[in-house]
């Protein structure tokens, strides 16, 4: 069959008109003159709005400026958790958005893999502020005490920054610490005449903290902690994962003080 018969093969069996749900052009059999969509797809969503016409939650309609900020974080290496809650959209809708564009460009290296794949101290903190944006005042240095360590006690904390860090407790400076199962962070400082202890919990999943290998302190800022804790070791979304507590506990050298003086 040649050229010219083709095409007039072509206009007597088959039509061409405008998708009523997406407007994308489609071909069809001429003696299907009921088809108003061209796909499944689309039919099933336009079904679902008829069913459904008040339920505000049926479409996601987002902005081009969206989408392109979304894909510009995706291929600056931030999570998909990250990015929807930045620009408070489903995080299916970026699952989504990944999976059809995400490869048109390549990706840099995620912060999660970054911190793994660090070999000293500093190559873990360099990939820690690359990832973080500043503030403009952020005075407050976090001193993180590299490993995990067992019990989140203030005798036990505060031995550790005495024995194994040669420093004075009572210093006024704020330590971070670990715990074995990575799903609680411990920060303490002494602010007289207590104690000052704050407590960082995951609910699901764990915290992305340096080994023992990389040294024994790391001195990070306010900022960069926050984006430290609030970084998820896991896929799934959980907006409220981490939950936060904070102490005052006195220390046993003014209670001491404290019962000289009242006796």
């Amino acid at each position: 069959m040649d050229a010219g018969v083709r095409n007039m093969y072509k206009k007597k069996y088959w039509r061409s008109r405008a998708c009523q749900y997406c407007g994308k052009d489609f071909t069809y059999p001429a003696h299907h003159t009921h088809r108003k969509y061209c796909s499944r797809s689309c039919g099933s969503k336009a079904s679902y709005n008829r069913r459904q016409p008040y339920d505000p939650g049926r479409v996601w309609s987002h902005e081009k400026s969206v989408f392109e900020t979304a894909m510009e974080l995706y291929w600056n290496g931030e999570e998909s958790g990250v990015i929807s809650r930045k620009l408070n959209i489903p995080v299916g809708t970026i699952y989504s958005w990944v999976y059809d564009f995400g490869h048109k460009r390549q990706r840099k290296e995620p912060l999660k893999k970054l911190l793994y794949m660090a070999k000293n101290a500093e190559e873990w903190l360099s990939a820690l502020r690359e990832n973080t944006e500043y503030e403009a005042f952020d005075d407050m240095p976090i001193h993180l005490v590299c490993g995990r360590f067992h019990g989140q006690s203030v005798k036990k904390l505060s031995g550790v920054i005495y024995e194994s860090l040669n420093e004075n407790p009572l210093n006024g400076k704020i330590y971070a610490f670990c715990n074995k199962c990575c799903n609680a962070i411990t920060t303490i400082a002494y602010r007289e005449p207590v104690y000052h202890i704050s407590r960082y919990i995951k609910t699901y999943g764990t915290f992305i903290w340096p080994e023992e290998k990389l040294g024994s302190v790391i001195e990070i800022t306010k900022t960069e902690f926050d984006r430290l804790v609030f970084l998820k070791k896991t896929q799934k979304n959980a907006e409220n994962a981490c939950v936060y507590a904070d102490f005052m506990i006195q220390s046993e050298y003014e209670k001491h003080n404290r019962n000289c003086n009242d006796s």
